[in-house]
């Protein structure tokens, strides 16, 4: 069975929860949270082999993460520890909406020099997805080797740029934009926002943004829109797949719910080339799984767990 190695940052989301954000809320309530471990915990949810890859602290913040980790099942086999937690602090608006602010911890300290990488196999997916992992430091580093690594070695490659404004400014962004590309560039699997897309495409229209990007070896690209759905791209075929209405809570993990049910869905498959109509499939259903997450507070513990998908699906006659 193929395992999904997620690569980046496993932090402390502190979630505004009387929807006044950053500035005028004052209830908060911890949640275990990171985009890599948000993905992992999805594709546990769908029943698949996840793993966490990352720095890992030793302070009770970590505590707490770890035995969320063990919660869930996902594997930390490939993570290190040491130092102190990463604190993302997360205001939510009225409508559900979503602002960063970020006190960073270890994340950035990951070494992946480390790890024993002889242990990844080639049917292992690996998902680069980190809000951090284009920071400077090591754990930028270590994204860029395990990429080549996995490009050497043949391995599917998934890419999620997680873009915040609260982390990448106006100085950093070109560099970050050129990151990204040669993430694109290398990518099997591409999943972004239409803000990302039309950003690293530096263009207003998102269907000229995913001409611009999607490369040669790409073999499918989503870009998110919201409530309208899913705008996939694959080859030179192209449609939205619509999603479901719900009532917006949180949207914190959405994204990463959608990628982590993608993801899951290709590792249970025993192949790696899809039709048009299997991947729609795959979309309609991660549609779902993260429309469903925005219906609750925090990420991991806001993601539904295969049934759940599957039921909302039956009732509603999505697929």
């Amino acid at each position: 069975m193929s395992r999904v190695i997620c690569i980046g940052e496993l932090l402390i989301d502190m979630v505004n929860t009387d929807h006044k954000g950053l500035k005028e809320g004052v209830l908060f309530e911890k949640k275990a949270g990171g985009a890599p471990a948000n993905v992992a915990c999805a594709i546990a949810k769908m029943n698949q082999t996840a793993c966490f890859m990352g720095q890992i602290g030793e302070d009770h913040f970590a505590s707490f993460l770890m035995d969320t980790l063990k919660k869930y099942q996902i594997d930390t086999s490939f993570s290190l520890i040491g130092g102190k937690t990463t604190l993302a602090l997360v205001g939510v608006d009225d409508k559900g909406e979503r602002s960063f602010d970020f006190l960073r911890g270890c994340d950035g300290d990951f070494d992946i020099h480390q790890i024993d990488l002889s242990l990844l196999e080639k049917e292992d997916l690996l998902h680069f997805g980190s809000a951090t992992g284009l920071l400077e430091g090591k754990l930028k580093e270590s994204y860029f080797y395990l990429k080549d690594y996995a490009l050497k070695h043949h391995m599917f490659i998934s890419f999620d740029p997680n873009y915040r404004d609260t982390l990448i400014d106006e100085k950093h962004l070109d560099a970050f934009i050129k990151d990204c590309l040669s993430f694109i560039e290398a990518a099997d699997f591409v999943k972004m926002s239409e803000e990302e897309a039309c950003m690293i495409a530096r263009c207003e229209n998102v269907e000229m943004a995913v001409q611009q990007l999607q490369s040669a070896k790409t073999k499918a690209m989503a870009i998110t829109l919201g409530e309208k759905g899913t705008l996939l791209t694959v080859g030179s075929q192209q449609c939205i797949v619509p999603s479901i209405k719900i009532s917006q809570v949180d949207a914190t993990g959405a994204g990463d719910a959608f990628v982590g049910c993608m993801l899951a869905s290709i590792a249970e498959s025993q192949i790696r080339d899809f039709s048009f109509e299997q991947w729609k499939n795959m979309c309609s259903i991660a549609n779902v799984t993260g429309a469903l997450t925005c219906t609750a507070y925090g990420a991991m513990n806001a993601i539904p767990n295969k049934q759940e998908v599957m039921k909302v699906i039956s009732e509603r006659g999505n697929i």
